[in-house]
């Protein structure tokens, strides 16, 4: 008899999860809360992955097309899981969709159901959602996907543009104190991207600390040295309205110990990764772990980064802490394998 075991989530992790698993001979079960696959890279139109500037239908395209292929792979759209019972070494699940709702029996579980965008509205010194022209990383990430980067407020091609980093993340005032990992490099790849397309708009960065790790360095010098793009150590401490439509940003520069005020077209905030509402949900559905941070809990983050508290429950992708999307990938194949691995053991 086949192994059946279900997926939540079908962004990165979840879909590579799934792939790997069918291509085993695996009946894959695959539990999508959009009417979508692809997460928040096909949500918000991502159109260029770093470090390598890939376009991203070449990755989770690609994924996509292998789920809603594949003969083992059962896919349930705009679902969510709406009972969770544990029989023996199995699990009894019930999944309600737009049809109604089923119930199955599954050998394994695994959770990739990814992370939220903080919401920069939520820290008013930013003034998101009070200035058009002030949006997030996602809100460029779309408008890029469209070919459509322009000004929301007049429909006309920004002249400059400030990009601000840590927004919602290394911030005890909003409760997220910790670095979200990815998003200095996002901005980055994104300031990058602005310049090669459109190489009359200026592009600022405005950071703490920058923390392109690893080989992601690179994009930190190449922005600077290729691309021209303007990397400032400084705080911002508002922003507010300025003279011809502009938007303003006031901080300090801290290197040079001096404040500054600079007009701006478009202020891009890059707003850090969060749990999000899914996380405590599945917590309280599925018996599993959340840690301080509000993401789900693996059983031990060196030893075993893939188990949850629940033996047959695995953890995949960002649902367990702010993570690139090539990590994501990665973690989908090692808990698709701890998964497998578990049922053929308890078979």
């Amino acid at each position: 008899m086949s192994e059946n075991i279900l997926v939540i989530g079908g962004g990165p992790a979840g879909l590579n999860a799934a792939v790997m698993l069918s291509e085993l001979g695996v009946n894959v079960t695959l539990v999508e809360r959009d009417s979508f696959l692809g997460g928040n890279p096909k949500k918000f139109k991502y159109k260029f992955l770093f470090p390598d500037m890939q376009p991203a239908d070449n990755v989770i395209g690609e994924l996509i097309k292998k789920a809603e292929s594949g003969g083992g792979i059962k896919v349930y759209y705009s679902s969510e899981i709406s009972d969770f019972k544990e029989n023996g070494k199995k699990f009894d699940v019930t999944i309600k969709s737009a049809d109604g709702s089923e119930t199955k029996t599954f050998d394994s579980v695994i959770v990739a159901t990814g992370f939220e965008h903080f919401d920069p509205a939520r820290d008013a010194k930013y003034s998101y959602q009070l200035f058009d022209d002030v949006i997030d990383i996602k809100d460029l990430e779309r408008m890029m996907g469209e070919d459509n980067f322009v000004r929301p407020s007049n429909g006309k091609p920004p002249k400059n543009v400030a990009f601000i980093l840590c927004v919602g993340s290394r911030d005890r005032h909003v409760g997220n104190q910790y670095c979200s990992r990815v998003c200095c490099t996002v901005s980055v790849k994104q300031a990058i991207e602005l310049r090669e397309r459109f190489p009359d708009c200026e592009a600022y960065i405005f950071y703490m600390d920058i923390r392109t790790y690893g080989f992601y360095e690179d994009l930190y010098w190449k922005a600077m040295e290729e691309h021209d793009v303007q990397i400032v150590k400084g705080r911002i401490a508002e922003i507010t309205s300025g003279p011809d439509n502009t938007v303003i940003c006031k901080g300090e520069d801290t290197l040079l110990r001096g404040p500054f005020e600079i007009p701006f077209d478009m202020v891009v905030l890059a707003s850090g990764m969060e749990g999000g509402p899914q996380s405590p949900e599945i917590s309280s559905k599925l018996g599993i772990e959340l840690d301080e941070h509000g993401f789900l809990k693996p059983e031990n983050i060196t030893l075993s980064p893939f188990k949850s508290n629940k033996p047959g429950i695995f953890l995949a992708g960002a649902c367990t802490g702010p993570k690139a999307i090539s990590d994501s990938i990665t973690e989908g194949a090692a808990a698709a394998m701890n998964a497998y691995a578990y049922v053929i053991k308890n078979r």
